[in-house]
Formats: C-alpha cells, sequence, structure tokens
C-alpha cells in the first residue's frame, strides 16, 4: 500500500461502514420476516449426489486450449466424471463457449446420478443455465451447433420432470432481488439483493416461502426463460420454485430452485430437500463441496497439459503483450 493511504481514503472508508451499519427500511424486514418460516432439518440419510464441473484455459497466440470437467459424488458411496480438453480459435469468447461445455456436462453427470440417488443436487441456479442457453449460447455457437443447444436445453427438462422432486439446484451466492422484485415491484432496484437481507437479517434455520415460476405465474424474466425451455423441449408442465434455505442457525444462506411438474405441495418438497441435505457441519451440503473439489481445474493443471502438448517454450498471449 502507498505511503499515507489509509489518510487519503479515511472518507471514503468513514462512507463505506455507514453503508455496511445501514438499517433497511421497516417494510423489508416484515416482509423477510413474515416470508421466512422456521424449521430446523433432521437429516433424513438418504442417497445424495453432488454435481459440479469446472473449467480452464490457456491463451496462446492465436489459439486457446481449454480443459472442462465435471463430476458427481454420491453419499452414500460411489463417484464418477468426465472431461473435455480442445482448442479454440483466438477470436471465439471462451467463457462462453466453455460456460455451454459445462453445462453439458453438468447434465451428463446429473443423469449419471440419477440412479443411485434419491436427491440430485447441481450446484448453480436452473434458470440462469436456462438463460444462458437460451439467450446466449443459441446465438454465439456455429451454424452447426443450434440443434445441440437446443437438445441441451431439452435434456435439462427432461431430466428435471422425470423424477421432479429429485433434483435441486443450489446457489451459495446470488444477485437476485426476486423477492424484493416481487413485493416492492416498483422500487426493487432501490433495494440490495435477497442475499443481503436474508443474510443479515435472520439467523434461525428455515427456509422462504416458495416462488413458483411457471404456469403464466412468476418473475416475467424469469418466466419467459421458463416457458421457453418447456416449448423447447417438448416438456408438457414445467414449474420452478425458489426458496432460500438455511440447513443450520448461523449457517449460510442458499438459494434453490427446484423443477417441477405440479406447483402442489411445494413447501412440502423443500422440507424433504432439507431433510436430505442436511448434516454437515458448515451448514453446506458435503457432496457439493467434493464435487466442487474434484471438478476444479487449476492453473497447475494447466501447466500440465501445456508441457504435455509440448508447448513449454510457447508464450501466452498476455505474455507476448509484455513483451511489446
Amino acid at each position: 500500500m502507498i505511503p499515507g493511504a489509509i489518510k487519503k481514503i479515511s472518507g471514503e472508508l468513514s462512507e463505506l461502514r455507514s453503508i455496511l451499519r445501514e438499517i433497511p427500511p421497516m417494510e423489508v424486514l416484515e416482509v423477510i420476516q413474515n416470508l421466512w418460516s422456521r424449521y430446523t432439518p433432521s437429516p433424513s440419510g438418504k442417497c445424495v449426489s453432488g454435481v459440479d464441473s469446472g473449467y480452464n484455459y490457456l491463451e496462446m497466440r492465436g489459439y486457446i486450449i481449454y480443459l472442462v470437467d465435471g463430476a458427481y459424488v454420491n453419499s452414500c458411496g460411489g463417484s464418477d466424471g468426465d472431461i473435455k480438453v480442445g482448442i479454440l480459435a483466438s477470436e471465439v469468447d471462451p467463457e462462453s463457449y466453455l460456460s455451454y461445455l459445462s453445462i453439458s456436462i453438468e447434465a451428463e453427470m446429473a443423469k449419471r446420478a440419477m440412479d443411485s440417488s434419491e436427491i440430485v443436487a447441481v450446484d448453480g441456479s436452473l434458470i440462469s443455465k436456462l438463460g444462458f442457453l437460451i439467450r446466449r449460447a443459441l446465438y454465439m455457437m456455429d451454424d452447426n451447433s443450434p440443434d445441440a443447444v437446443n437438445r441441451l436445453v431439452k435434456a435439462l427438462a427432461e431430466l428435471s420432470t422425470k423424477d421432479s422432486h429429485r433434483f435441486v439446484f443450489i446457489s451459495k451466492n446470488s444477485v437476485s432481488r426476486d423477492l424484493i422484485r416481487t413485493y416492492f415491484p416498483q422500487s426493487y432496484k432501490a433495494f440490495r439483493t435477497d442475499f443481503y437481507y436474508l443474510s443479515r437479517y435472520t439467523i434461525e434455520p428455515g427456509y422462504t416461502k416458495p416462488l413458483i415460476i411457471g404456469g403464466g405465474e412468476g418473475i416475467q424474466g424469469a418466466l419467459s426463460i421458463v416457458e421457453q425451455a418447456k416449448k423447447l423441449s417438448g416438456a408438457s408442465s414445467l414449474y420452478i420454485a425458489v426458496s432460500y434455505i438455511r440447513l443450520k442457525a448461523g449457517g449460510p444462506i442458499m438459494r434453490i430452485e427446484i423443477p417441477l411438474r405440479s406447483s402442489e405441495n411445494a413447501e412440502e418438497v423443500i422440507r424433504d430437500v432439507m431433510e436430505g441435505i442436511a448434516g454437515d457441519d458448515t451448514g453446506y451440503p458435503l457432496v457439493l463441496k467434493v464435487a466442487d473439489k474434484l471438478a476444479r481445474v487449476s492453473s497447475r493443471d494447466m501447466d500440465r497439459i501445456k508441457r504435455i502438448l509440448g508447448l513449454g517454450s510457447e508464450e501466452q498471449a498476455w505474455e507476448a503483450a509484455k513483451a511489446l
């Protein structure tokens, strides 16, 4: 840090401190308290699989080398994984393309996990994954890929509705304001995220009353994604129940999205899922932590790939730019 830095930014730090100590409007606190259902889940001992994926890449001069892998881990024993490696032209956006491959591998892992699992927990948001595929992937791929994207949307929808209560998508972070937007539709942009309020102003284990998206009901943007996914997949019905949960007192808030064939009994399904994934001391599903560790692709992994390919002396793009 530069000499005298703290003194120079003391005014900004004071402003930040006041923001962190702010008390939200009373109407927001009332909504949060009214939506929060206190519930302490008892671990059910069900066989639960956690699914996650990861990717990394090297930007070389003129091309990009990538590695994508995915894994599932079962609480009753057993695991599996898959991996893809390849080369992209340097003009291709690697983040978008590799996000598509990650979702593809996750769908395959979830399918494999079904046979040995009573609940399959997938890292991330189903709505976000479907939205990415429908709104971005369809238009960024080459001429032969839209069919592949449509098949992936269909595969996700079919997996989600084949035995709907068995799948749950879990996000440990989210910038969504779905709850705030639902109850303050005219002024929601002036408020912070659902995660912010629930993390700071609840502490007990429990869940928020579910928001049902589908059948013409729900937040408009998310509803459009769900209806498009339903149409592309040919599913007779598709609903997504959204809730925020905490498994133990003082534990982390998580956003869960549970695909359903019917909007009935959503709270019962949420409690059943909570009992299935409860039990770890941290309040976060252990199978997802292990799957995340297995699927993570480190810089060291990419260095190994680079050496195996005989590219030890090849400059990466950023290294070449530094030399200019």
